[in-house]
């Protein structure tokens, strides 16, 4: 465990969905092991991880596609 860089709170390793953007295609991403502040939710990515999502997503080979609502917010 190390010590969150915003809140000093532990974080520990979790799997996550992440939200990922590429060249204007968004992408999710499941059970993406990183570490997780437990007080404030910060997430931290190793070099590994970052690297094989780059990976995952320039590969192209979805298993399953979302429909995703869009929505434009105005004042």
């Amino acid at each position: 465990m190390k010590e969150c860089y915003f809140c000093k709170g532990t974080t520990e390793i979790k799997n996550v969905d992440v939200d990922f953007r590429w060249e204007g295609n968004l992408y999710v991403i499941k059970d993406v092991p990183v570490e997780v502040c437990a007080q404030c939710g910060e997430r931290y990515y190793s070099a590994e991880i970052s690297k094989r999502i780059d990976e995952l997503v320039q590969k192209g080979r979805p298993q399953e596609t979302l429909k995703v609502p869009v929505l434009e917010f105005s004042q």
